[in-house]
């Protein structure tokens, strides 16, 4: 889920969905893989090297503990709910491994590149400053890294907190986390080196100091503030750092670290103690990834992967494609319909885009529908992924809002629906104005359409404890994630669809991508102890609530801004980066908050099918490489006119989110 161009020159790990797991844990599988600006990388030094063989082998032990928590969540949940015998203190454990879990993978995509950044106008630049952009981005992450792990290391040493249930101490674990951030550090300290040599061979001196003269003037704001007595309001110093987060981004800082690097600056100012403003920097990560909410983004990941696995989407698309063949354009109906599905046990948009087009493009272009209707119709359906429960960005929006997430997940499920109606009847008019996009409808039995619901028995089971289990109150959206996953392996293993091999890359996957959100999480999580110190969206929020215009002319702005945004940023960064803000600000004027977490939702999910950074074509696009990505975007273009109705009769009609939670 990076926001980098499928079609750029390979600069990331390849397609994991294309690797077995022996390819994944290979020792010298990657070596040195060249930046665009920078040229050939030169050979690893030996502490690199064995540098860059840990990074590849933690993420092991990250995936081990991912399946020990959700077998452990699984037997607390059959303990408690079929014998009310709880597994006493297993929670405990979980949250206090759950920061391993993170950290352990932590540094693997830093190393490759994986780490999830805007990459809007770096590709344009020259190479020169390319260069030196880079070697900038790696000067702040470094230091922020370093300095983090400083602190939490420094805190562990006089941490006495312990679990209230089993009385373990936490200084391990809040240890384990400045660990974790010297990986980090390491790793961008690395990457430094590289590009300091490509300029240094190059002569290009200037660049050099360019780029530690921009470091050194953003990490001495702090000083220069109070140095000069400055006394500015939180409001301006809040949007000054917004402000220059954006920056960051657009120079190519990853996202996490530039979120950090904002909090941190950001605190220094506000906070009058500069000790108490790094104390609170080195705890906050350990603190606030340790909840049992943050428990939901391994488990859900493992149960996409799961449903994968066991073969789940092929049974979606064939009953799908014998419901609704008989429809203008059935295939593509179908292809939405199976991305509805898949969207109901995964929960995130483009793993539903990845699943889907291998099972239904092949199918489409056998029966040589037009390229822009089928493009469109995948790249547009896997945005159900993320509306339709479980849902990452429901979880995302939870975590941020702290409303309830489980009415979040309900409240989607109506206008999930309403949206694949809506994207199904664009099908039929794009057949119906030109028939020879798509071959005549093809007819099936009852008796095959009847067979081919009895095969989505494991899916909608899935669905049901999943979603109902919450609903009642059975368990947590955790609880869920994890026995959602469980009873998918065992599906698998049922099936026989499960190898040593393919569970191998499966949980080297999922350990991979919790990594690369856990950075994310990290940064924000300092950057919203900033603006909590700075009180920005309170003082933002009474500004607005403030002025005398109808409420829903701030709505309508703020939904352009979701566009605008989407354009150039994936949905749970913009949530991340908006949402602290944005959400006081929007509950100010009175709206309901369940309804505007689905509102939300759909508008930011317009952002994965526009250009310039539609994940969701990018994604398609680097399946489908012989398929010209303008053709793909046109494609989508009615389907994201269809998002703007559906969020137009959501505001007409806010019953339909709200009429399942009520």
């Amino acid at each position: 889920m990076s926001d980098k161009d499928p079609q750029a020159p390979a600069t990331t790990l390849p397609d994991a969905e294309c690797l077995a797991a022996s390819d994944l844990i290979c020792e010298d599988q990657f070596s040195d893989i060249p930046e665009k600006g920078i040229g050939a990388l030169p050979p690893l030094c030996g502490p690199e090297k064995a540098f860059n063989w840990l990074t590849r082998k933690l993420p092991i032990i990250s995936a081990i503990l991912i399946l020990v928590i959700a077998v452990c969540i699984s037997i607390d949940v059959i303990g408690r709910l079929g014998f009310n015998k709880p597994w006493v203190g297993i929670t405990e454990l979980e949250l206090l491994f759950l920061p391993a879990v993170g950290f352990l993978a932590f540094s693997y995509p830093i190393v490759y590149r994986q780490s999830i950044e805007i990459n809007l106008f770096y590709d344009m630049m020259p190479g020169k400053a390319q260069r030196c952009l880079y070697l900038f981005a790696c000067i702040i992450s470094c230091v922020v890294s370093a300095v983090i792990g400083y602190e939490a290391v420094l805190s562990s040493l006089t941490w006495t907190k312990q679990t209230s249930t089993l009385e373990i101490h936490e200084w391990p674990f809040l240890m384990l986390t400045g660990f974790g951030m010297f990986l980090a550090s390491i790793a961008f300290f690395f990457q430094f080196t590289h590009v300091l040599r490509a300029l240094i061979k190059k002569r290009e001196f200037a660049l050099i100091i360019l780029a530690v003269l921009l470091a050194l003037a953003l990490g001495c704001l702090p000083f220069a503030y109070k140095a000069l007595g400055l006394r500015l309001s939180s409001l301006v110093i809040g949007g000054l750092g917004f402000l220059i987060l954006m920056l960051l981004l657009l120079l190519r800082v990853p996202l996490g670290f530039a979120m950090a690097a904002i909090g941190l600056v950001g605190l220094l100012i506000v906070v009058r103690r500069p000790s108490a403003a790094l104390n609170t920097v080195g705890i906050i990560p350990f603190l606030n990834t340790a909840t049992f909410m943050m428990i939901a983004f391994p488990m859900f990941l493992l149960m996409g992967e799961m449903v994968t696995l066991a073969g789940l989407s092929d049974d979606l698309f064939d009953a799908a494609k014998k419901w609704l063949g008989r429809l203008p354009g059935g295939l593509a109906c179908a292809s939405v319909g199976g991305c509805a599905g898949f969207g109901a046990v995964c929960g995130d948009s483009m793993a539903t885009v990845i699943t889907m087009s291998s099972v239904a493009m092949p199918a489409m272009q056998e029966n040589h529908y037009n390229n822009e209707l089928s493009c469109g119709s995948l790249a547009a359906g896997g945005t159900l992924g993320i509306l339709i429960p479980p849902s990452m960005g429901f979880i995302v929006f939870s975590m941020i809002t702290e409303e309830s997430v489980g009415k979040l997940f309900i409240a989607g499920i109506l206008p999930g629906i309403l949206l694949t109606l809506i994207f199904i009847g664009i099908v039929i008019l794009r057949v119906l104005r030109h028939p020879d996009w798509a071959p005549k409808a093809q007819k099936y039995p009852m008796k095959d359409k009847l067979l081919s619901l009895l095969k989505l028995v494991p899916v909608v089971m899935l669905f049901l404890v999943v979603v109902i289990g919450m609903l009642q109150g059975w368990f947590t959206p955790a609880e869920g994630g994890a026995t959602g996953a469980v009873l998918s392996l065992l599906f698998a293993l049922a099936r026989r669809r499960l190898t040593w091999e393919s569970f191998k890359a499966v949980m080297y996957r999922s350990s991979i991508m919790f990594g690369k959100l856990f950075a994310l999480f990290m940064g924000l999580y300092v950057l919203l102890g900033f603006l909590s110190s700075s009180r920005l969206p309170n003082l933002l929020a009474a500004t607005v609530a403030g002025l005398d215009i109808n409420r829903y002319w701030v709505l309508v702005a703020v939904i352009i801004l979701y566009i605008i945004l989407g354009c150039v940023m994936n949905i749970l960064p913009m949530m991340m980066l908006t949402l602290p803000t944005i959400y006081p600000t929007v509950m100010a004027l009175g709206f309901d908050s369940i309804w505007f977490g689905v509102v939300c939702v759909v508008v930011m999910e317009m952002g994965m099918i526009t250009p310039p950074v539609g994940m969701n074509v990018f994604t398609l696009a680097g399946l489908h490489p012989d398929i010209p990505m303008a053709t793909m975007f046109k494609g989508v273009m009615p389907f994201f006119l269809g998002m703007l109705l559906c969020v137009g009769i959501l505001i007409l009609f806010p019953q339909i989110a709200l009429l399942l939670v009520n």
